[in-house]
């Protein structure tokens, strides 16, 4: 997609809020606070003068100017998501421990408990302990596999709550090392394969204690899940190749955690049309594996966004194991030499990628080289929203 289309599509976007939001909250009061209503406004100025703004120019011929608009990094906004995401993968890639694999496990959650996890009154509360259950979980898993229960597993975990179409499905992607850690020995050892059968079962014992504790109210659709799913809740151990994180890669590592982390839950592209209050989007289908479009009305397309945005202050990434801070920081060395080589120099040259960077990776472009000359562009001027300009490379004192 060209610049131009990204820009009409996201008009689309606001537009569609614009335009419904206040009958949104009205039909539904539980988001009309103001968390929710503030994380709407940021998203409707972001990239406009409103937000405030940088003025790039090129000083070699002149003629080339570039005023780049401020992002809101809220919420609700499916361009910062992107921003956020691409962020979040340089700080999870400077967390991997040195000379170990991982590979991608999905756990999830049975569709009787979406409704109750949806209407819990402390989602934060809950959500957090429902990341913490895929450490204890892989641990237990790894413990029997190892039949050692002296041994530290490394869990990077991310809560997702939206499905493909945009309905509420909270599950959580693990990114797991392929192996553990024992202290009294400081060995490093690795495994290939985890048994499906056992995972599926832990997650079930461990999710439903943990329904068990927070919905006491509702024992009985919790034990009819003891009895409905006698194999256990839908998990994915990462035993095939497609589900290993790319360990020689740092680009490949990035595209790849990209494709689930923030990523709204329709995305900019998939929505084709808002017309009569009616908007027109498309997911790919699970089950037939095609593409499948859906018209809905601009409440229920609202409700499909809003209901994924996490409590104020949520972090949606967690470390759990060796990788929480105390743990990566004590280990980090020792793993290092007992674990060996496999990812190279993957993590010496991290960094936060820059606005010109993302910008061109989105349109194509550099947008502070001068159409001109083909120079640089250099930053004269930051414009702040409410208090104007608070730097400007012109400026002199006149006194």
């Amino acid at each position: 997609m060209n610049f131009k289309g990204i820009k009409l599509k996201l008009f689309r976007f606001k537009r569609i809020f614009t335009e419904a939001w206040g009958r949104f909250v009205s039909n539904h009061p539980r988001y009309n606070n103001d968390y929710y209503h503030s994380e709407i406004i940021k998203m409707l100025k972001c990239g406009s003068a409103e937000n405030g703004f940088a003025t790039y120019q090129c000083l070699k011929c002149g003629k080339g100017k570039h005023v780049a608009n401020f992002s809101c990094k809220g919420k609700a906004c499916p361009q910062c998501g992107k921003r956020y995401a691409r962020d979040s993968m340089v700080k999870i890639g400077a967390r991997l421990l040195p000379g170990v694999s991982y590979r991608q496990v999905v756990l999830t959650l049975p569709e009787q408990l979406r409704i109750p996890f949806h209407n819990h009154p402390n989602q934060a509360s809950l959500y957090s302990r429902f990341m913490a259950l895929s450490e204890a979980c892989l641990s237990e898993l790894i413990q029997t596999h190892f039949q050692n229960d002296g041994c530290k597993i490394a869990v990077i975990v991310f809560i997702h709550t939206h499905g493909r179409n945009g309905s509420y499905n909270p599950h959580l992607h693990v990114i797991l090392a392929e192996g553990a850690f024992f202290p009294s020995t400081q060995e490093w050892k690795r495994f290939q394969h985890l048994s499906l059968p056992q995972l599926r079962l832990l997650w079930q014992k461990h999710l439903l204690r943990l329904m068990e504790q927070e919905f006491p109210e509702r024992e009985v659709v919790i034990n009819t899940l003891w009895a409905q799913y006698p194999d256990g809740f839908y998990a994915h151990p990462g035993n095939d190749r497609k589900s290993k994180v790319p360990s020689k890669s740092y680009r490949g590592l990035i595209r790849y955690l990209t494709k689930y982390l923030a990523s709204p839950p329709i995305g900019l592209s998939r929505v084709v049309g808002y017309k009569g209050n009616q908007v027109r989007y498309y997911y790919q289908s699970h089950k037939t594996k095609m593409k499948t479009y859906e018209t809905v009305d601009a409440e229920k397309f609202i409700g499909r966004m809003i209901q994924h945005i996490l409590p104020k202050g949520f972090q949606r990434v967690r470390y759990y194991g060796l990788q929480a801070t105390a743990s990566f920081k004590k280990w980090y060395g020792v793993i290092a030499k007992v674990a060996g080589d496999l990812v190279d120099a993957m993590m010496s040259d991290i960094k936060r990628i820059s606005y010109a960077e993302f910008f061109e990776e989105v349109a194509g472009r550099n947008p502070l080289t001068c159409t001109y000359c083909g120079r640089g562009m250099e930053l004269v001027r930051l414009t702040h929203p409410k208090h104007g300009v608070f730097f400007d490379l012109f400026a002199f004192d006149e006194g």
